[in-house]
This record gives C-alpha cells, sequence and structure tokens, in this order.
C-alpha cells in the first residue's frame, strides 16, 4: 500500500526505471498556477511559479521585480494608475486644468490608498 502522503492527486506522479531494472513511481508536488494581474487578470511577468517551498529559498529580488505594485499589478496597469493619479493631480493643482473632464475609475482606484482623493480636494 501507497504511503498515504503519496495517495493525493496533488503529486505528480513519474515511472522511473531504477538502475536494477524494476519500475518505480516517483512522486513530485504540482507547480502552482501563474500570478494574475489584480485589474485586467494578464499572467505577471517576472513572477516565477515556483511551488512555495521553492519560493521560500529564492531572495527577494529573484521573487518579484524592482518596481512599485511589482507581483500585484502588472507594467500596463501600472502604467494607467499613474497617469490615472496624475491627471487629478494636475486639475486640483494648477487652475488653467480646472474644466477638464475627469471620470472616476473604481477599478483602478482600489489599488491606490483610500484617502488620496480626499487630499486631493482640499488643495
Amino acid at each position: 500500500m501507497v504511503a498515504p502522503r503519496y495517495r493525493s492527486r496533488s503529486k505528480k506522479r513519474r515511472q522511473v526505471r531504477i538502475p536494477g531494472g524494476k519500475t518505480v513511481i516517483r512522486y513530485k508536488r504540482k507547480k502552482p498556477s501563474r500570478n494574475h494581474c489584480g485589474r485586467c487578470g494578464k499572467p505577471l511577468s517576472g513572477v516565477p511559479n515556483y511551488i512555495p517551498s521553492e519560493m521560500g529559498k529564492l531572495g527577494k529580488s529573484k521573487k518579484i521585480p524592482e518596481r512599485p505594485y511589482a507581483g500585484v499589478l502588472c507594467n500596463e496597469c501600472v502604467e494607467r494608475l499613474f497617469r490615472y493619479k496624475t491627471r487629478f493631480e494636475v486639475r486640483f493643482k494648477y487652475p488653467e486644468f480646472k474644466d477638464m473632464e475627469l471620470k472616476r475609475d473604481l477599478t483602478i482606484e482600489r489599488f491606490l490608498p483610500a484617502t488620496w482623493w480626499n487630499g486631493l480636494q482640499k488643495k
């Protein structure tokens, strides 16, 4: 009988012929799925998809890229987020852009700090 820890279907099974000519089954953990962007759902580049025990052995610079929102948002969504925030800052800081029409995008705003909007309106 197989040991209980190997009965789970979360393990990959592979038949291997050992030097004695006997065929044995080797068990290995399945790889997890890729990490995805929290906004658009696109797979994140620069983030490896190792099993957790292997991820723990990696250094921080190998786990995620060194940029804001790394491991959470893809590079395109990060760019949209900063452009979105900048547009609102320009409108409230410079009087000549006061009439600029802006539509709020809640899919982007949920990644900004909760009070970012209130700080802009007071200025």
